[in-house]
């Protein structure tokens, strides 16, 4: 009988070595894991603040659009702006609609 009671203890200590090992492996995949989503978290973040500029940025130039249509409309000649100047504002607003969109 205490050979039986040796061999069952041997495989308890076996297994649970088996189990702490594997619990050091999960732990190490949990930390990785971890990191990615801080990461990835970081980079979200960093896109949100892009995505937030590019909007300003478009909001000032369709306030800037609209101001200088309607300069141009009442305005005198020397002041008015010119149709290069407003499909360059044209121009720059799409540029910033398709950065937006990436």
């Amino acid at each position: 009988m205490s050979d039986r009671i040796t061999q069952l203890v041997d495989t308890i200590r076996e297994k649970s070595i088996l189990l702490k090992d594997q619990v050091a492996s999960e732990k190490a995949k949990n930390e990785e894991l971890t990191q990615e989503i801080h990461t990835l978290k970081q980079e979200v973040s960093s896109r949100d603040g892009k995505v937030d500029e590019l909007n300003n940025k478009i909001t000032d130039l369709n306030d800037g659009l609209k101001a200088a249509k309607e300069q141009s409309i009442t305005g005198s000649e020397g002041n008015e702006v010119s149709q290069g100047q407003i499909d360059e504002l044209v121009k720059e607003i799409e540029y910033c609609i398709e950065q937006l969109k990436k």
